[in-house]
């Protein structure tokens, strides 16, 4: 099948992309909509080769796609023109290709995150903590800052690559605070903190701080983590009273987003939560909420 058939073809691009939920919501959507003449599929691409992918493999027949890691940076160096939010952060998880085969860089990871904590109930941050220092760190940094964070309080297993966390924070005129790896849970005495951690940080630092007494319980985290839910901290701070959010609503306000950028139309988000609620309760039913 080939460009010429009316299709619309849009994907979802990283490396490992397996388990990647963003064709089902993606494919949802356009069932909900009716939205007949557009296809999305998953594409396994490794570091380094995503403009060759999108401009000599399959990927040349795309219109758009979702960029998750580790082509994010990429992503952002591939396009001729940015919006506002990947301009500012050098990252991007949306490409749209042109009308001239040039390529347009969009950062939805920031609205994500920000739209599922104020869904959460954060409606207005002081005092914002990041743990992670990674791009989705980044995002979340900026997310924080744009509902009002005049404070970041940082904490990385590397805390060198938190640079451009920094960065951005001071550009803002934020204070920024790095709290040393061995006392992260200091970040926890925030108003609000979103966890950018893989799995095997965030278990590490669960069990870590099991062990303590006295650690702070913010009013709402956000937990980038999503399968198995709960993931590692999620589960811990729950019990402490705190509010956690999934990171599958950050995924769902991501995948509005592209939605409104790829095809013009806002997503049904109800439906689209409640087959991906299905689908992670079928991968793992023993975890999954």
């Amino acid at each position: 099948m080939s460009v010429k058939d009316g299709m619309r073809r849009f994907g979802v691009i990283g490396s490992p992309i397996q388990h990647s939920l963003s064709p089902l919501l993606h494919r949802t959507a356009y069932r909900e909509l009716g939205i007949e003449d557009a296809t999305y599929e998953r594409f396994e691409v490794p570091a380094g080769e995503l403009a060759r992918f999108l401009t000599e493999g399959p990927g040349r027949e795309l219109s758009g796609a979702s960029i998750t890691m580790p082509g994010k940076a990429e992503a952002f160096a591939l396009a001729t023109t940015h919006d506002d939010t990947a301009a500012r952060l050098g990252i991007a998880n949306t490409v749209l290709r042109g009308p001239n085969g040039g390529f347009r860089a969009e950062n939805h990871d920031v609205h994500g995150i920000s739209a599922a904590l104020r869904a959460g109930g954060a409606s207005r941050v002081s005092v914002g903590g990041v743990l992670g220092s990674g791009a989705t760190a980044l995002s979340a940094a900026a997310a924080l800052l744009d509902l009002g964070a005049e404070c970041l309080q940082l904490s990385a297993r590397s805390p060198e690559k938190l640079t451009r966390v920094q960065a951005l924070a001071q550009q803002a005129g934020a204070e920024v605070r790095l709290i040393p790896w061995e006392r992260s849970s200091d970040v926890l005495a925030s108003d609000a903190v979103v966890s950018a951690l893989a799995h095997p940080g965030a278990e590490f630092l669960a069990t870590t701080w099991s062990r303590s007494e006295d650690v702070p319980v913010p009013s709402i985290m956000l937990d980038v983590l999503y399968e198995p839910w709960p993931a590692p901290l999620a589960a811990l701070l729950e019990e402490q009273g705190c509010r956690v959010v999934s990171g599958l609503e950050m995924l769902l306000h991501q995948a509005d987003m592209q939605l409104r950028s790829m095809l013009g139309v806002p997503a049904p988000l109800g439906p689209m939560r409640q087959v991906a609620l299905a689908e992670l309760a079928r991968r793992s039913p023993c975890t999954a909420k």
